[in-house]
């Protein structure tokens, strides 16, 4: 029995569906099975029911998983508490992007925490759409700026602001001279969607499948924007991006069209549940102040609470 076990077991109890429990683990499915099934084997006991319909909890699996996560959560704040006084003694912060990041807002963030903190060093990840949670989760980066929606229980998220989106669509799609488009405008084309281990909710977000309460169709799949772009402009898909986005990433066969009813793009700076490392404390206070004296570079952002 190993700590990776009891994870995959917690997450399981969490989710009671197998797909869902691989797909935040980033772990394939029949893995993830095999992995429950060794462990029931070692414990001599189910954890699990399982039949064609659904998932449930055995009793005795009710006792262990709640002992399971106690055990767990002990081992992340230990370890937590560890990599800060590691990191601390080291200096070092590493922080993971995606995209645009903060768009005008990074330099002037992290600006600000070397002025505060100089003796820190910072370096820098660049993650993709489908390891941006995993990233954080492995300690790969200690605090990531991450575009939302995200739902994982073990992650901390601090938000920032959020902005309008907009359609990117191929250069010679007669769509790429309107003034303004409308999901209905785009519904049915088909678009670049995040790749396998993504999480759900965020690859469904860009491809506009909460809007539709639909998937929608897919051109390509995709892990980081200069794949999404190259698929639009080449492949003939269609994607949405936030709208400080378009102003850092151009392409001659990519055009980008406003989106009247599409919902805005949040970001969050994300970190691991618990973390109160002094470096943490002060990014988190950088980015408290950019966002008091400096959000207006951002056009159209709007700050958010929490």
């Amino acid at each position: 029995m190993d700590t990776r076990q009891l994870l995959l077991a917690t997450r399981l109890a969490e989710t009671l569906h197998f797909g869902r429990a691989a797909e935040i683990e980033n772990i394939a499915q029949s893995g993830l099975s095999a992995q429950i099934a060794k462990l029931e084997t070692e414990l001599g006991f189910r954890l699990f029911e399982r039949n064609s319909h659904r998932v449930s909890l055995t009793e005795a699996g009710e006792a262990f998983i709640e002992h399971a996560r106690s055990v767990l959560h002990s081992m992340t704040s230990t370890i937590g508490e560890c990599r800060a006084i590691a990191d601390q003694s080291r200096r070092l912060l590493r922080i993971g992007f995606f995209g645009d990041a903060a768009g005008e807002l990074t330099h002037l963030i992290f600006s600000l925490f070397k002025q505060l903190n100089p003796d820190t060093r910072i370096t820098f990840v660049e993650l993709n759409m489908t390891n941006q949670v995993q990233s954080l989760i492995s300690g790969k980066v200690d605090a990531a700026l991450i575009r939302l929606p995200v739902e994982d229980s073990r992650l901390e998220f601090d938000y920032m602001f959020d902005e309008p989106r907009v359609a990117a669509v191929p250069a010679n799609h007669e769509m790429a001279d309107a003034p303004v488009l409308h999901i209905r405008d785009i519904l049915g084309q088909p678009f670049a969607v995040a790749g396998e281990g993504a999480p759900s909710e965020w690859a469904s977000y860009w491809s506009l499948s909460l809007e539709c309460e639909e998937p929608s169709r897919v051109g390509a799949f995709v892990q980081s924007i200069p794949e999404s772009l190259a698929s639009i402009a080449y492949g003939g898909a269609f994607d949405t991006y936030p709208l400080s986005a378009t102003r850092i990433y151009s392409h001659a066969g990519v055009k980008y069209v406003p989106l009247a009813d599409a919902r805005r793009s949040a970001l969050a700076l994300a970190t691991l549940k618990g973390n109160r490392s002094p470096a943490i404390r002060s990014l988190r206070r950088c980015v408290e102040k950019t966002l008091e004296d400096s959000l207006e570079c951002m056009p159209q952002a709007r700050r958010l609470a929490g």
